[in-house]
């Protein structure tokens, strides 16, 4: 059945929220305007009543008076250098003082917003640059990656140093007060923003590519190494450096840096999975390997190997702008921009990937490439349908055995129609690109298969597979599902911890195993915390409170100590139950184990509430 939730669309999902980088300085602009009509009133009002008050002048001076500060307002004497005004300007005083820090406050959000405006107009244009070719894609992005990131740090520090300023302003203009810890925090807040973001722009990117896989060295499997030369030979490009074999249900090949073992393999890498080659004919299996070296040939790997560091800074600088607080706006903004060159990637990924069908299919034939595409997705949707179900399953297993469950059931598959539905919408599986459905690239090779020949394809017996010629290949299968479905049993048995709301002694012990009764000593000798996976109790409160009744919990600091405030229903009402961290000895381990427990237990409640619903 298909989910009746619909994805936010472009304009709710990237052009609002990035609308918001234009939120502090257009307020900024407007405040300082604001402020400064305000002043001008104040000090209108108190010279309109001097001047009714001096007897000393006659109606006609009092007239002449009153409409020369009417015509000059105090803002445009202290920013007029006229001597003739120089008797005005001393009379104001500090009000000058005033008025001179919000011509400057609306003259910096002036230039936030001309610069927002250069900024988005930059994004739009490398972003609409992107889809017109590979080497403007690229070039598009490095310049749009080094200006954007110097331009949004800009105005990190505009609109920190802004905000700053109006935490001041605000409460001092409109309540005649001022918070001095709302100032501080302000200035801290923004001084953490400016410290994060930069650091993240000097930051080296993290570029370890880890792929479960084992290296097939070519005296151990000859005839592939040999059939690869041979496809390279035929496609006019040079042979991958190094093969690896794993157990993914994908194919591909890459120039990045590969991380296999604790070792680090540079060059041109092949991955095969061992479990797919099972499937697939030799000739099917070459023309999966064409399409690879097809990839080589066409140069996607280079593209992709001089695009990946900078996608990977990008991708650092947007988290640290995201958890920012104050950068949160300069966030949206920056994700609008990576969002729309994302789609000039995936275009041209899409075409990429037609085009290295159609060379492997010129190298092989479009009916070894269709078959191969089909047995391809069709294994990968049965394995994410027998990873799924078991995964949801409520009860521990004794053994997973998922390359079992899946050798299995892979037949009976093959002849229901849930296949006919996975292989509809199917694009496969892979690191790098973003595959065309499967429709498309049949298509694409001039080939049409119906859902019965999809169905014969997937039931044939294969008769020779390039499997037969590595000479370690099921124990290298065996090694790797092994890694693998434990893994995968861990994760399932952290899944069952945090699902059960124990009802059996085995289940509270299982839960207990992954979330154990917690103490947290304090610095005093009788104040201690203690949480188990159902409640939390303090030495100060009356009794535990159960998590359950925990509405919300943040932190906050008074009299100079830090708290843990919960909201806690119960009896129709809302309290509050307070924990002094300040009192304790390791306040940092009470929070993080606070909120897994709690996440745990929502987790649970939702888990309930989706099985009740079910």
């Amino acid at each position: 059945m298909a989910s009746s939730r619909k994805s936010p669309g472009l304009v709710r999902g990237y052009v609002l929220p990035a609308l918001l980088l234009f939120a502090v300085p257009l307020f900024g602009f407007w405040f300082s305007g604001h402020a400064s009509d305000r002043l001008d009133a104040r000090v209108l009002d108190v010279v309109e009543k001097q001047i009714a008050q001096d007897t000393a002048l006659s109606e006609a001076d009092r007239q002449e008076a009153l409409a020369f500060y009417r015509a000059v307002p105090a803002s445009a004497a202290c920013a007029d250098d006229r001597a003739e005004l120089t008797n005005y300007r001393n009379s104001l005083g500090g009000a000058c003082s005033d008025l001179r820090q919000f011509g400057w406050a609306h003259l910096a959000s002036w230039v936030l917003l001309a610069l927002g405006l250069a900024s988005t107009v930059l994004a739009l244009l490398c972003g609409l640059a992107a889809f017109i070719s590979r080497p403007f894609q690229y070039g598009s992005f490095v310049v749009g990656w080094h200006v954007l990131r110097v331009t949004s740090a800009l105005q990190v520090l505009g609109q920190g140093a802004l905000v700053v300023w109006l935490s001041y302003w605000g409460p001092a203009l409109w309540f005649q007060r001022y918070s001095p810890k709302l100032i501080i925090l302000m200035a801290v807040v923004a001084g953490l923003a400016v410290f994060m973001v930069v650091v993240a722009i000097f930051r080296r990117p993290s570029m370890d590519f880890e792929v479960e896989a084992e290296e097939i060295l070519e005296e151990r499997a000859q005839e592939l190494w040999a059939c690869v030369r041979r496809l390279c030979k035929r496609l006019q490009t040079s042979p991958p450096d190094h093969i690896l074999a794993g157990i993914d249900t994908n194919f591909f090949v890459t120039e990045h840096e590969v991380r296999v073992g604790g070792r680090t393999l540079s060059g041109r890498t092949l991955f095969v999975s061992v479990s797919l080659l099972r499937l697939l004919e030799r000739s099917e299996a070459e023309a999966v390997l064409a399409h690879e070296m097809g990839h080589l040939l066409g140069g996607d790997t280079g593209h992709s190997k001089r695009l990946a560091p900078m996608l990977s800074h990008f991708g650092d600088y947007l988290q640290a702008l995201y958890e920012g607080g104050m950068t949160r706006p300069i966030f949206y903004f920056m994700a609008a921009y990576r969002g729309l060159f994302e789609l000039s990637l995936g275009r041209s990924r899409r075409a990429s990937e037609l085009a290295a069908d159609r060379l492997a299919a010129g190298a092989t034939s479009g009916q070894d490439i269709a078959r191969s595409l089909v047995k391809v997705s069709a294994y990968a949707s049965f394995r994410a349908r027998v990873e799924a179900k078991l995964f949801a399953q409520d009860e521990q297993q004794a053994s997973v055995a998922i390359a079992q469950r899946v050798a299995h059931g892979f037949s009976e598959y093959a002849q229901s129609e849930a296949v006919h539905d996975d292989l509809q919408g199917a694009v496969t599986p892979h690191p790098f690109d973003s595959h065309p459905p499967l429709a498309a690239r049949m298509e694409n090779v001039g080939v049409q298969l119906k859902p019965a020949d999809m169905a014969q394809v997937l039931l044939e017996p294969v008769t020779s597979s390039w499997v037969d010629t590595l000479l370690d290949a099921e124990a290298i299968e065996a090694r790797l599902w092994g890694v693998y479905e434990a893994r995968f049993a861990q994760a399932h048995d952290l899944a069952l911890a945090c699902r059960y709301e124990p009802s059996t002694e085995e289940e509270r012990r299982h839960v207990e195993k992954h979330f154990p009764p917690l103490v947290f000593e304090g610095k005093e000798a009788r104040f201690e915390v203690r949480m188990n996976y159902a409640e939390v109790s303090c030495a100060e409160w009356e009794q535990p409170v159960p998590f359950d009744e925990v509405a919300s919990a943040a932190t906050a600091e008074r009299m100079f100590k830090k708290y843990l405030d919960l909201q806690v229903t119960g009896e129709g009402s809302k309290r509050r139950r307070s924990i002094c961290l300040s009192r304790l000895r390791d306040p940092d381990a009470l929070l993080q184990a606070f909120q897994r427990y709690l996440g745990r237990h929502q987790y649970m409640r939702a888990h309930r509430s989706n099985s009740e619903a079910a």
